[in-house]
């Protein structure tokens, strides 16, 4: 069964009115819709959440994640400078779909992964997100 990207998940995260103020579960299905990730996730929608990211935090467990959601469809640019655990990064475009994955950024990694056309990036703990293919469609849960 073929599912189509969510986008009222995609008007609701752009709107949201401040950093972290909401906590969306957050599902990456393969194309034919087969659940491969889901995460409660806290937002980061202003230029500063952002830029703070995941910094000062000291993990995350299995099951939380932090989405990136940037105002318009463009390259995007994250490192890991400031964080003291490893992460995975998955980049998707403003229809969810996956279109790059960074894998193992070490912890304390100053180097800038940046990938394109990109609105939304979910961050997790490294390893959560194994089973995350390219095409994969990002979405919130029902």
């Amino acid at each position: 069964m073929s599912r189509a990207p969510s986008r009222v998940f995609f008007v609701l995260l752009a709107h949201a009115a401040s950093a972290c103020s909401t906590h969306p579960l957050v599902e990456v299905r393969s194309p034919d819709g087969a659940l491969r990730l889901r995460v409660d996730a806290d937002v980061a929608s202003t230029a500063a959440a952002r830029r703070e990211g995941l910094a000062g935090r000291d993990d995350l467990d299995a099951g939380s994640g932090l989405l990136l959601v940037f105002p318009t469809e463009g390259e995007v640019c994250i490192a890991n400078t400031h964080v003291g655990f490893a992460i995975d990064a998955l980049f998707a475009d403003a229809a969810g779909r996956i279109v790059a994955i960074e894998r193992g950024i070490p912890a304390g990694d100053s180097a800038v992964r940046c990938h394109t056309p990109v609105t939304h990036v979910l961050e997790v703990a490294e390893g959560v997100a194994l089973s995350v293919q390219a095409h994969d469609v990002l979405e919130q849960a029902p």
